[in-house]
């Protein structure tokens, strides 16, 4: 076990993306930064510099708290990790830091590269899912490889541990799942919100990347079944249209195009909480795809939570860590629509007492009790 003796040591996290882009390893990596500066530590990020505006990439930095400092590099081909490495070398050795996080394939890549360059500094492996199961074969090992010279693992799930080769099961390990920002979600719950309003009745709703990963297009296949048990409901997708288009022909060959809509990414926090609350039931239906991608744990299920919206998601991916069934929503077999449609009638006939374990259930995974599991580890 790795030991850290006092809370004024300085931490360096590695990660291949982070807020204001979209993403759930960022998300991870700014609760984390924030839960561990208020506990005294001095945190560096080193993150990409993509998938957002430049002005409101500066907006955010400038808001971070005093003693989190980010240093984001661009996109640019082989030199982004010799640009990543040479930063990570430059922190370590100014600000005296002891110990590496590394969340992301790139993270783990860059993690791993320093060490087989003879960069001594201890490093601790969040692993989320999906690069633990990389298709291509020379990409899986060199991963595997990288997350092996780690000092530590940290699975986000016992579903992203099963993942793991018998080699690297063998390190020290402790499975920590992912948590929720209470502060956070408490100043969402109090600001201004735009008219948002979902359709359906029940208005079911599903965010995260419009992708295969995410399981949009196994709600969509279920509609036809719904719709006869529910004829006013609605599905509403909120998210990065990666797969809209592709989606929207799956629906239309069903004949249940005129009960979807897509509203892309949301523009600000606070209008998805706006459509937390207003949703019936939070849909979430991963599929594990043949190129490795993976569903590690699933954290919008604890933001629909926190607003008392119980979830239903599949089994067989980490989301079976993210929803206790019965309690904060029910687990299904996500190509079977009467499973489906069992559970969403029972979601909307015990809506009260499911939403009401669902609040307590977002607040039992706080990042304020979290974090000290992490702590623990240092």
């Amino acid at each position: 076990m790795l030991q850290i003796k006092s809370r004024d040591k300085s931490i360096l996290l590695v990660v291949s993306e982070f807020p204001p882009g979209p993403g759930g390893i960022g998300n991870h990596a700014y609760s984390l930064s924030k839960a561990l500066s208020r506990k005294g530590y001095n945190v560096y990020v080193i993150t990409n510099a993509d998938f957002a505006e430049k002005d409101k990439v500066e907006k955010f930095d400038s808001g971070l708290n005093e003693n989190i400092k980010i240093f984001r590099v661009h996109r640019n081909g082989i030199k982004t990790y010799i640009d990543r490495i040479k930063k990570v070398k430059k922190i370590v050795k100014t600000e005296s830091v002891e110990t590496v996080i590394l969340s992301g394939k790139f993270s783990l890549w860059t993690g791993g590269l320093l060490k087989i360059l003879g960069y001594s500094f201890k490093s601790i492996a969040i692993l989320h899912g999906s690069e633990v199961r990389m298709r291509n074969v020379f990409f899986r090992k060199f991963t595997d490889y990288c997350i092996s010279k780690a000092d530590f693992l940290v699975p986000v799930s016992t579903f992203t541990y099963s993942l793991l080769n018998d080699n690297l099961k063998s390190k020290d390990y402790r499975i920590i799942g992912n948590g929720l920002d209470i502060y956070e979600m408490e100043e969402l719950d109090k600001a201004d919100r735009r008219v948002f309003g979902l359709k359906g009745i029940p208005a079911l709703l599903t965010v995260g990347n419009v992708t295969p990963r995410k399981g949009q297009q196994r709600v969509i296949r279920a509609l036809p079944e719904i719709v006869k048990h529910f004829p006013r409901v609605h599905y509403n997708i909120v998210g990065l249209p990666s797969y809209e288009k592709e989606f929207r022909e799956l629906a239309k060959e069903l004949g249940v195009e005129e009960y979807i809509s897509f509203y892309g990414r949301l523009p600000e926090r606070s209008d998805l909480a706006a459509a937390y609350k207003k949703a019936d039931c939070f849909m979430i239906l991963s599929e594990n795809q043949p190129d490795g991608d993976v569903e590690g744990f699933g954290i919008v299920i604890l933001e629909a939570n926190y607003f008392g919206l119980p979830a239903i998601g599949a089994k067989g991916c980490g989301i079976e860590d993210a929803i206790e069934n019965g309690y904060n929503g029910f687990l299904v077999d996500g190509d079977n629509s009467d499973d489906i449609i069992e559970k969403l009638k029972i979601v909307l006939e015990k809506r009260k007492a499911l939403s009401e374990n669902s609040v307590r259930w977002a607040r039992k995974h706080s990042w304020n009790m979290i974090v000290e599991k992490y702590i623990e580890i240092l």
